[in-house]
């Protein structure tokens, strides 16, 4: 350690602090960790700018989550799911998020294979997660409210 001006600097490998600890994984459904694999193959195979940014953000997923088989928690977004959510604290919109939308898809639905789905999906009712935007900017999505799939 050097000091200057009678500061000493602190090495930050033996800082007397508090030690982080590392990231707990949050728990996904088997079924929906093994799809998010799947669209991230995807994104593989068709390498454009907005699906690096969907491959980052579904990298980053399935790094944070463990698949867990049978579970069933009524406050966590997964596939098939209504979700209720709000971006930047604005108006509150709602969607079902699926894992493989259809070309006559309405705009009540969330395809997980894009950026506020894979953002979504592994979310539970009150938490709040950074959105990457396709324009690189980032903003905030809560999540306000689930319906499981029946």
């Amino acid at each position: 350690m050097t000091s200057i001006h009678g500061i000493t600097a602190i090495d930050r490998y033996n800082h007397p602090g508090p030690r982080l600890r590392p990231r707990m994984k949050t728990t996904l459904p088997a079924g929906d960790h093994r799809k998010l694999r799947q669209h991230l193959d995807l994104c593989k195979e068709l390498p454009q700018p907005a699906m690096t940014l969907l491959a980052h953000v579904l990298r980053n997923k399935i790094r944070t989550t463990e698949p867990v088989s049978n579970l069933h928690a009524r406050d966590l977004v997964t596939g098939g799911c209504h979700v209720t959510y709000s971006v930047n604290g604005g108006a509150h919109q709602a969607g079902l998020l699926v894992h493989r939308a259809g070309s006559g898809s309405g705009s009540s639905v969330i395809p997980v294979a894009s950026l506020l789905g894979a953002t979504l999906i592994g979310m539970r009712v009150g938490q709040q997660a950074p959105l990457l935007c396709e324009d690189g900017t980032i903003t905030s999505v809560s999540v306000l409210g689930v319906t499981p799939q029946n």
